[in-house]
């Protein structure tokens, strides 16, 4: 196993940005963890990335701004082109989504571009740090107002600890589930994030949380290949290039 390491271009004391500093105090607290391969987090040009040193490549970082995930709110298609948003939204306008599963908040910026107000919620610390930085930059920029808006990161880390008063519309499930071996190769910058997350072996027991919760709608994002998590309460499914949405009405009473 390894420990997190922490790879600075500038002297701390030449941080300027308190929430960077903030995010970099925090980063410090997890030098500790047990990792499966050599990472590190790396602060330089006024962001954070995660990089795995074994091999040569570019530090992954959360961009709001600019990239594929700008170019796609700018080209891409409304609620009806983009699954994940058929799924969730239902016949609202608008909703309130709980990513109970945020990660690097792809899905979650989709969700918000499109009119959703998402509550995100990551449990996975390294994770969090470079999700965090993503939305402190959004924050700053001259779109802050819409993200501070629509893109809202919990300060629990699950939603199994939320005590807020907000009433979700929808609860979204993006779990992490092991590669097919006859599969294509995850994208090389995503490599390290599956590294970094391994599978959520705890599914089951999130998705029945959710059902259980007073929220209307659920929506657990799944492999094609993988089986429904549960019959009794799907009422529809979104089905995508290599991925589907099965979309859960929860009851009262589950088993």
């Amino acid at each position: 196993m390894h420990k997190l390491e922490i790879i600075l271009d500038q002297a701390v004391e030449s941080f300027s940005d308190k929430e960077l500093l903030a995010l970099y105090l925090d980063a410090l607290k997890l030098k500790e963890l047990s990792l499966p391969k050599p990472l590190a987090l790396v602060f330089a040009d006024n962001t954070i990335g995660l990089t795995d040193l074994s091999v040569k490549e570019k530090p992954i970082i959360v961009d709001f701004l600019a990239g594929k995930l700008a170019h796609r709110r700018q080209y891409g298609g409304g609620k009806h082109a983009e699954a994940v948003a058929r799924a969730c939204f239902k016949d609202a306008t608008k909703a309130i989504i709980f990513d109970a599963t945020a990660g690097l908040g792809r899905d979650a910026f989709v969700l918000a571009y499109l009119g959703a107000k998402v509550h995100m919620f990551e449990r996975n610390e390294v994770v969090r740090i470079i999700l965090r930085d993503g939305l402190r930059r959004a924050y700053q920029s001259e779109q802050g107002d819409f993200f501070k808006e629509h893109m809202i990161l919990q300060e629990v880390r699950s939603i199994w600890d939320y005590q807020g008063e907000v009433k979700p519309d929808c609860i979204y499930l993006d779990p992490m589930y092991p590669e097919r071996k006859k599969s294509a190769l995850v994208k090389k910058d995503m490599r390290t994030f599956h590294d970094l997350v391994g599978q959520d072996l705890d599914i089951d027991k999130l998705l029945n949380f959710a059902l259980r919760s007073s929220c209307p709608r659920v929506v657990l994002k799944r492999p094609q290949y993988a089986d429904v998590a549960n019959l009794e309460c799907l009422v529809g499914q979104v089905v995508a290039k290599s991925q589907r949405f099965d979309i859960y009405r929860p009851v009262k009473k589950l088993d």
